[in-house]
């Protein structure tokens, strides 16, 4: 890099090249770390699957899951602008925008729109006998579940108008509503209430 022959310093270009480079330089990032909680209770939501978007909406693959505490921290993002969605049960539960990361740790505190029930996972999948299942009961709404055939069509239900919030347990012995013994095959598990609709795989062997 030149230097003045007369003075022995930088010459005044480079310098102001220098500063230009300052702001980039302050800016190398740090830790997004946050706090998710039921907007409705403010309750800690544990479980919740946290994913980082860039300022175009693209998915960066940088993701995290809050502990038992509600809390969650992405270490090493570059500085700049991010988008926070949140999804718990595949459920789109909050949405930030333009979170910026610049040195050292951004807090964010986020509150969750819950949806209104959480299915578990069917077990043992696959069967040779019975299913059992399982949902979270999160506030009280309409609610159905139902097991579907590979040809959509119902085998068996369960209703309730309003279930009362907290654990609900299921059984499905692999038997039409008439107690007829289905076949082996793939069959599907549905829970619908308040807009809301999951759905579980499952398959039985005979």
């Amino acid at each position: 890099m030149p230097i003045s022959a007369r003075t022995g310093v930088l010459p005044r270009t480079f310098l102001l090249f220098l500063l230009m480079l300052l702001p980039a330089a302050s800016a190398l990032g740090g830790d997004l770390c946050g706090h998710v909680r039921d907007a409705a209770t403010g309750e800690p939501v544990a479980g919740a699957g946290v994913f980082v978007r860039d300022g175009a909406g693209g998915y960066l693959g940088r993701l995290a899951v809050t502990d038992s505490g509600g809390d969650f921290c992405i270490t090493g993002l570059p500085g700049g602008f991010y988008t926070l969605e949140i999804r718990v049960d595949d459920y789109l539960a909050a949405y930030l925008n333009d979170i910026e990361v610049a040195e050292d740790v951004t807090s964010v505190p986020v509150d969750a729109l819950l949806p209104p029930f959480m299915v578990g996972n069917p077990w043992p999948n696959p069967s040779s006998a019975s299913v059992n299942f399982s949902l979270t009961i999160l506030r009280r709404a309409p609610l159905s579940v139902r097991i579907y055939d590979a040809r959509g069509r119902v085998v068996r239900s369960w209703g309730s108008s309003l279930p009362e919030p907290g654990p609900a347990s299921y059984s499905w012995d692999g038997r039409d509503a008439k107690g007829r013994s289905v076949p082996s095959g793939l069959y599907f598990l549905r829970a619908r209430g308040d807009g809301y609709v999951v759905t579980r795989r499952l398959a039985l062997t005979r």
